[in-house]
């Protein structure tokens, strides 16, 4: 599976949200959309799966227009942050209906996802009933039972505890390693770098930047406090990085192999380094 957007536009009236955004997504990766509150994400997720239609540009699903041939979002699960559940209707109730849209519904593969959600004992209960924890599940649940090939999450973490999250982000890599083409925004870190093979920064309507976290090659930030910043900032910069101090710590940009040169040269020299964090550059638009 591939998806290719061309010059996607679109606009709320006078405001305008997407303004020429162009991207490639492939089968088998995991892809992290960031970018401050606002600039487009469920926008931009809207289009690709026709809820938004009146947009300019193309979306094609394998050569396939998407907007021209919706059947061939058929095989696509989605869950945004603001899908309403059928409030007065039972857990069950709302799997059916929106498994049925699919032209298919696996119970049993449903029963065995609400188990490992624990979920399952609350699917018999109206949903109105429901924490907003037990909400996003359900809405996680409904994205998942029909083994989609494309799979796009808007926050999906938000709103839930600890151990689903760990379970979730566990069972997208598995279903990378299967050639499942995913799509996922999250305001956390921790998130995107654990999952995403790429990321794209939306912003200003375009996406502006991109990330290939799955080379070894990529300039990382740094912020290591050491004993002597001053000594530190030296070294840096007799091999041309630039880097700023505040209190006792220094901050500046590095890839993986050079910081490791940096740091023996500052041992060398009686550095004592006592923290050291590392983040990818695109982390600024996830805080």
């Amino acid at each position: 599976m591939k998806i290719s957007v061309e010059n996607l536009t679109f606009a709320y009236g006078a405001r305008g949200v997407l303004g020429g955004v162009s991207a490639e997504f492939e089968s088998g990766k995991i892809y992290g959309i960031v970018g401050n509150n606002g600039v487009g994400k469920t926008t931009f997720f809207k289009t690709l799966t026709n809820i938004i239609t009146n947009y300019a540009g193309t979306v094609t699903f394998d050569e396939t227009n998407v907007r021209e041939n919706p059947t061939v979002l058929a095989k696509t699960g989605i869950l945004l942050d603001d899908i309403e559940l059928y409030k007065s209707y039972t857990g069950w109730f709302n799997l059916r209906y929106f498994g049925g849209l699919r032209g298919e519904f696996d119970e049993e593969t449903a029963q065995q996802l609400a188990e490992q959600l624990n979920i399952a004992e609350n699917l018999n209960q109206r949903v109105s009933s429901y924490s907003l924890g037990m909400g996003k599940k359900l809405l996680l649940l409904i994205s998942l039972m029909n083994d989609a090939d494309v799979l796009i999450f808007d926050e999906p973490f938000r709103g839930i505890d600890a151990k689903s999250v760990a379970w979730f982000r566990n069972y997208l890599l598995n279903l990378k390693k299967k050639g499942k083409l995913i799509l996922v925004s999250s305001h956390v870190q921790e998130d995107i770098e654990t999952l995403c093979d790429e990321v794209y920064v939306l912003s200003n309507g375009k996406f502006t930047d991109s990330f290939d976290l799955t080379d070894s090659a990529q300039i990382l930030i740094y912020k290591v406090a050491v004993n002597q910043p001053e000594i530190l900032v030296e070294i840096l910069s007799d091999k041309a990085i630039s880097s700023t101090v505040s209190d006792q710590t220094v901050k500046f940009e590095s890839t993986v192999e050079n910081f490791q040169s940096i740091f023996k040269a500052a041992a060398a020299r009686d550095i004592v380094f006592d923290e050291i964090k590392k983040e990818s550059k695109f982390a600024e638009f996830v805080k």
